[in-house]
């Protein structure tokens, strides 16, 4: 894909790359239900082995990052009723892993206290599983109601850059990429343009191409915003055409959002 930024060219030679995310530290017996963990039976069970892993060391923050990750992906098969206390659970994980008591101290704390826990953090897991399951969470709440959480956001997505951009298939600028998609339809509120969203869809994609949640989020948040049919769908054919590779969750869950959306272009575009 040919992208409109060479400066993303520079900045992609300047990480680390490694595509494909290694296994984590997982329980005896965890290793097989990570690789099948797209099936909830087996992700379930993942979650119950890391539970009671978790107890023989309650604190740990690879093991607290571990579930925040694994509730987050457990919220996309669960149903619409299950949705917010799943997140809310995976959250829960993910600031305890930060050093919290959880997701009530966690929420509260305001900008500058945020910023103190995260340039403590090293690891960009305690953080990426954090902000995401958060922010799904505000994503649910009256647009108006979540406005004090998304310069936390924005803040934590911005610090796993700074760690690692690389983190997971660049997952931390393509989900900044995103926020910063949502923020631009408000005009000039937060002082965001549309083509600040693409620069991070397009350094994701560079960072990790076969990570295909890259080309979803850059075709739904982007594109189709700003009504490019024709990059819309390159997007989501591609998705559809590639291998599944070394991210079994993640672009099985793609691929699912590349039919459903390619089904809704007309609509979408007319």
């Amino acid at each position: 894909m040919k992208t409109t930024m060479p400066l993303l060219a520079a900045l992609v030679a300047a990480a680390c790359l490694a595509w494909g995310a290694p296994p984590p530290r997982l329980p005896e017996g965890g290793a097989s239900l990570w690789e099948d963990r797209w099936n909830p039976a087996s992700l379930n069970q993942l979650i119950a082995l890391c539970e009671a892993d978790l107890a023989a060391s309650p604190g740990d923050p690879g093991r607290l990052a571990l579930l925040a990750q694994l509730w987050y992906e457990r919220s996309v098969h669960v149903p619409e009723s299950e949705k917010e206390p799943t997140l809310r659970r995976a959250a829960d994980y993910g600031f305890r892993s930060l050093g919290l008591s959880g997701f009530e101290e966690g929420s509260r704390l305001a900008d500058p206290d945020l910023r103190a826990v995260l340039a403590r953090a090293s690891d960009p897991a305690t953080i990426l599983w954090t902000a995401h399951s958060w922010g799904l969470l505000l994503g649910r709440m009256n647009p108006f109601s979540a406005f004090f959480g998304i310069s936390k956001i924005r803040m934590m997505y911005e610090r796993v850059i700074e760690l690692d951009p690389s983190y997971y298939g660049g997952s931390a600028p393509q989900a900044l990429g995103a926020l910063l998609a949502n923020l631009s339809d408000y005009g000039i509120l937060f002082g965001v343009k549309l083509a600040d969203a693409k620069f991070n869809f397009e350094w994701a994609i560079l960072l990790d191409p076969t990570y295909l949640e890259n080309h979803i989020a850059y075709a739904w948040e982007y594109a189709r915003r700003a009504k490019d049919r024709a990059l819309f769908e390159d997007l989501l054919r591609h998705v559809l055409e590639a291998p599944i590779g070394d991210w079994p969750f993640w672009n099985r869950h793609a691929k699912e959002k590349a039919a459903e959306y390619l089904a809704e272009v007309s609509r979408l575009f007319r």
